[in-house]
């Protein structure tokens, strides 16, 4: 967030735990902690029962007890025209007294919407690390801990997980805690808490699932089942692999391997591995597969079982 405090933001790109950390940056900053739940708000405009006219009332209002009132909208891509020209209007006229933020998981300026909004708003950018980017995150993530990172555990961490900071937060969180007293973090720590690359096991699992290889799926899968925390992991593994899968397919055909990394936020090596499985795809088995691991996770969401419901969702795909 910039030093100059703005009446509204645009926050744009794809790495919504750096987005979290500034909106907790700022509900510390002008939030009484006394009266916060009174002013502070998320709206997503993704939700069915979205309500624009009480998000414009809530950034219309003073705060209470507080320097600011906090208000939050996510997936603005998803407003309705009208509900584009409503948001426009407030923030040519935007209540100092608020702070209105607007989020897109955009990577960059499209559509009219945001063009006007990134105008009217102060534009803050939330891209996905580069891989240089990604070093000195881990290596400031390991000095908060008092620790340093070798170059052998940074690599481990970065050819093990996707570029995905909160992915990686929460690992580095563990092995930070293996590690205990010791002031170095090491390869073999990495090793211990992560595991066999989980990303390797995703893409090895959806290859079984191509080919209709049930057998081999189900033992990839049951490799897994002794390790509550990666099986758990796993099916939002495999939603990330197949969308990697896709927008590399689709990027092939405008983009050269530079700018894909860039755009995806991969280092050479992951995309490599990605690109070498996207080759035997076609966009259709993709989308069939992604479209069966959202119903698969909608089921575990409303309580079934993990085990038994990703066991059926390889059987299904492999029928």
């Amino acid at each position: 967030m910039p030093t100059k405090i703005f009446p509204a933001y645009l926050f744009l790109g794809e790495e919504d735990f750096l987005k979290e950390e500034a909106i907790e940056k700022a509900k510390l900053k002008f939030l009484d902690s006394q009266t916060k739940d009174l002013n502070y708000s998320v709206f997503s405009a993704k939700d069915k029962n979205f309500d624009l006219k009480g998000m414009l009332e809530s950034l219309n209002t003073l705060p209470f007890l507080s320097k600011k009132r906090l208000i939050i909208l996510k997936d603005a891509d998803s407003l309705t025209a009208s509900a584009k020209d409503s948001v426009l209007s407030y923030l040519r006229a935007p209540k100092e007294s608020s702070m209105f933020i607007i989020e897109s998981a955009s990577a960059a300026i499209k559509g009219g919407f945001l063009l006007e909004a990134s105008k009217l708003a102060h534009l803050v950018y939330f891209r996905r690390l580069t891989e240089s980017g990604i070093n000195t995150w881990l290596i400031k993530k390991a000095g908060l801990s008092k620790k340093k990172i070798s170059d052998e555990a940074i690599s481990a961490i970065k050819e093990s997980l996707p570029n995905d900071l909160r992915t990686l937060s929460s690992a580095m969180d563990n092995i930070v805690l293996y590690a205990g007293e010791r002031p170095l973090i090491t390869g073999k720590d990495v090793e211990t808490i992560v595991g066999p690359n989980p990303s390797h096991t995703s893409f090895d699992l959806i290859d079984a699932i191509a080919i209709k290889d049930a057998k081999k799926a189900l033992r990839i899968f049951s490799s897994l089942k002794k390790d509550r925390k990666k099986q758990a992991e796993l099916l939002g593994l495999l939603a990330w692999s197949a969308r990697m899968l896709l927008r590399v397919k689709e990027l092939f055909r405008i983009k050269n391997k530079i700018e894909m990394c860039k755009d995806l936020g991969l280092a050479p090596r992951s995309f490599d591995m990605i690109a070498r499985h996207a080759s035997g795809f076609k966009k259709s088995q993709i989308l069939s597969l992604l479209d069966e691991i959202i119903k698969a996770d909608l089921g575990i969401k409303t309580g079934a079982s993990p085990t038994t419901t990703i066991e059926r969702l390889v059987i299904k795909m492999c029928a």
